[in-house]
């Protein structure tokens, strides 16, 4: 009877040990149409809600009245505009233990890193210049589009990340493989293209002064060179000769009129 009970004990740790590696899995792979849960029950609570919401909906009609506006309560602040230059987390709860998980048979989530260790991966992504470089899944400059920072210090666009997790339907790093990353809106790369801008602007409007200062220099100074300089006299000389010749032929026509 003692090694028939350990035998069934056996088996029931092994069917455990089955059912929380498959639960595991299947949440890793983070397909939602494989599911353990009883779909009798879930479509249970979705008929209690949706009655709920319908009897509440019911007695709100009934208790409100007609109120008359006059405008005397209304205010002139309108809504606050959100800082675009604001970071900001986009998973900052970390996802629930599955049962294997919760046996030690594999590792937990990591936990939500804190406003210091994000600032220690920025600088590190800083260092590597991350968003220096194109975006390594599109191969496009990062510009003013929308950026977004991995827990393993590596840059991505947000549409590009999320198309790929989409496509693999699994979260992974694109580079590092790294699973189960936690992600942060940043604008580090909306930064350096402002600047590169500012720069090339200002680099043109440099320029175009510079020219215009050497055509004035060149208009006004002789050269030092005896060809060019003997170049410059002549100019200086045949432009009042044209104008001399000009305004003679003038005169002439006007005496024979």
């Amino acid at each position: 009877m003692l090694k028939n009970k350990g035998h069934s004990s056996k088996q029931d740790n092994l069917a455990v040990t089955a059912v929380a590696l498959q639960d595991h899995m299947l949440r890793d792979l983070q397909l939602g149409n494989l599911s353990i849960a009883d779909h009798s029950k879930t479509k249970d609570k979705c008929t209690n809600v949706h009655s709920w919401t319908e009897n509440r909906s019911k007695s709100l009609k009934r208790n409100t009245k007609a109120t008359i506006d006059t405008g005397l309560k209304k205010t002139t602040q309108g809504p606050k505009a959100e800082d675009p230059e604001k970071e900001y987390v986009l998973d900052p709860k970390p996802p629930p233990l599955t049962l294997a998980q919760k046996l030690g048979l594999f590792e937990p989530p990591p936990l939500p890193l804190s406003s210091d260790e994000w600032e220690k991966v920025k600088q590190r992504s800083i260092l590597q210049g991350e968003s220096m470089q194109p975006c390594p899944i599109c191969k496009e400059e990062f510009e003013l589009r929308p950026q977004v920072l991995l827990s393993c210090s590596h840059v991505f666009h947000r549409a590009c990340l999320q198309a790929f997790e989409k496509f693999g339907n699994k979260k992974t790093c694109p580079l590092c493989r790294k699973n189960q990353y936690q992600t942060r809106v940043i604008h580090d790369g909306a930064r350096l293209f402002r600047i590169k801008c500012a720069t090339r602007i200002q680099a043109f409007w440099r320029g175009h002064v510079v020219r215009k200062w050497y055509r004035e220099l060149r208009r006004t100074v002789p050269p030092t060179d005896a060809k060019l300089r003997r170049r410059f006299f002549e100019a200086k000389v045949t432009v009042p000769s044209k104008v001399a010749i000009s305004m003679c032929k003038r005169k002439s026509e006007s005496w024979l009129m």
